[in-house]
C-alpha cells in the first residue's frame, strides 16, 4: 500500500485512537478500586489513604469505611497495583479483591 498525502491524515488519527497498551506501553493513569476488610471508622480510612498517597507514582487516593472500599489514582510506569495492595495489607487490612481501568 502507498501512502498517499490523502491517507496520511487518516493513518496518523487511526493511530492515535489506538489503546496505549496496544501501541506498546501502559496508560499513563489508572484508577484501582480495592474492596477492603478491616476497616471500622474513619481513622481507619485516613490511615490508607495517607498510606497510599505517600507512594511514588499515586497522585490521588480516597477510603471509605462504611462501603469498605479504597481507591488509587496512579502512574502505572512509576507503581504497580500489586504494591498498592501490599501497603494496604501491610497495616492490617485484607484486599478482597481488585478492580483497575485506564482513566483518560
Amino acid at each position: 500500500m502507498r501512502l498517499t498525502p490523502r491517507l496520511v491524515p487518516m493513518l496518523l488519527l487511526v493511530l492515535a485512537s489506538v489503546s496505549p497498551v496496544i501501541a506498546g506501553g501502559r496508560p499513563d493513569t489508572v484508577r484501582t478500586v480495592f474492596q477492603v476488610e478491616g476497616m471500622h471508622c474513619g481513622s481507619c480510612s485516613s490511615t490508607i489513604i495517607a498510606t497510599l498517597e505517600r507512594v511514588e507514582g499515586v497522585i490521588e487516593a480516597s477510603a471509605d469505611h462504611e462501603k469498605g472500599v479504597a481507591e488509587a489514582l496512579y502512574s502505572p510506569r512509576k507503581v504497580e497495583v500489586e504494591e498498592l495492595k501490599a501497603e494496604i495489607e501491610k497495616l492490617g487490612y485484607t484486599v478482597t479483591s481488585m478492580k483497575t481501568e485506564a482513566v483518560e
